[in-house]
């Protein structure tokens, strides 16, 4: 779920990264980095304002910074990622077992949302493979080393690790320009973990996900989880890493953002998009979700499925 959050109005994000950069700007002058480079932006973001509680819990568990994960970012092609494996028969297998083991908190869920489950299964199942991958990385340190982009000097750090072929891919303006924007990015999912910190989430400061932050069955990162979480067993709490918050939590995040059951395909994927801004993801999300409402009504009508349901999902009836 990284690029939705790269959507920020334009004079916030405008006067953000300007006040980042000239502290950045002043601590340099000031002989500051002499420190450890993760300090700079705990110091930027107490300047702006944040806890210093959250801060001092939240830097206390950084670790050295992650630049191979920045590094990582900018090597990724979307479209080489390969998305058809979870169209393999083996995969829709293992998501039409999931969907049988959770089948009552589904149709609870979805109900409440007005959300298909198929819809909210198929993103579980490429998004971290039905929860079984979640990801090990330290998402403060992550988000932490992201945002010490703003630094030139620290993305020329990084540039020097790109192999020529990556260098000739991006060019160095380029790089430059997109590593700045995912600073500000960073600070924002970085006030984002602070607030969760602040509202009595401590352990939000130890959390582990993808190599961009993302966290939990949904991999949501931190903002999409403090707007968008949900509680789907009613215990008080949200933990994308039980069933019934994931399966509530993807459900309220498209509910919000326009998705309709029974709305045109490409209404459908303009919401997907929105949970990820890649068309090869959204389509192979929705085409998982239309072979797996036909695996489940073959389950329920006790019929055997011999080939994928063609029929659009848009215009079947909710199961």
């Amino acid at each position: 779920m990284f690029a939705p959050y790269l959507r920020f109005g334009k004079p916030v994000r405008v006067s953000l990264t300007v006040a980042a950069v000239m502290v950045f700007s002043v601590l340099a002058f000031q002989g500051a980095y002499a420190q450890p480079p993760l300090d700079r932006v705990r110091e930027l973001l107490e300047a702006q304002g944040c806890s210093r509680h959250a801060l001092s819990l939240l830097f206390s568990s950084l670790e050295s910074p992650a630049y191979g994960n920045v590094a990582l970012s900018m090597r990724v092609r979307e479209a080489a990622l390969h998305y058809e494996a979870f169209l393999e028969p083996s995969a829709l297998a293992k998501a039409r077992k999931f969907w049988r083991i959770h089948d009552e908190a589904l149709e609870r869920i979805g109900a409440a949302y007005e959300v298909d489950p198929s819809i909210i299964v198929a993103i579980l199942l490429v998004e971290s493979a039905l929860g079984e991958r979640t990801g090990k990385h330290p998402v403060a340190t992550t988000l932490a080393t992201f945002a010490l982009m703003l630094d030139p000097n620290e993305r020329e750090h990084v540039w020097r690790t790109l192999s020529p072929q990556d260098r000739a891919r991006w060019t160095r303006d380029r790089f430059h320009a997109k590593l700045e924007q995912r600073a500000s990015w960073a600070l924002n999912e970085l006030r984002a973990l602070l607030t969760l910190i602040d509202r009595g989430v401590p352990e939000a400061a130890q959390w582990r996900g993808s190599y961009m932050a993302a966290i939990g069955w949904p991999q949501f990162l931190p903002s999409s989880l403090l707007h968008y979480g949900a509680d789907g067993n009613g215990d008080g709490t949200v933990d994308l890493n039980h069933p019934d918050d994931a399966f509530a939590s993807i459900a309220r995040y498209l509910n919000s953002h326009g998705w309709r059951n029974n709305a045109l395909p490409e209404e459908q994927e303009s919401v997907v998009l929105k949970y990820n801004n890649s068309r090869p993801y959204a389509q192979t999300v929705l085409e998982a979700a239309r072979r797996l409402r036909a695996l489940r009504s073959a389950d329920r009508e006790g019929t055997p499925t011999s080939k994928p349901f063609s029929r659009p999902f848009a215009h079947g009836s909710t199961s």
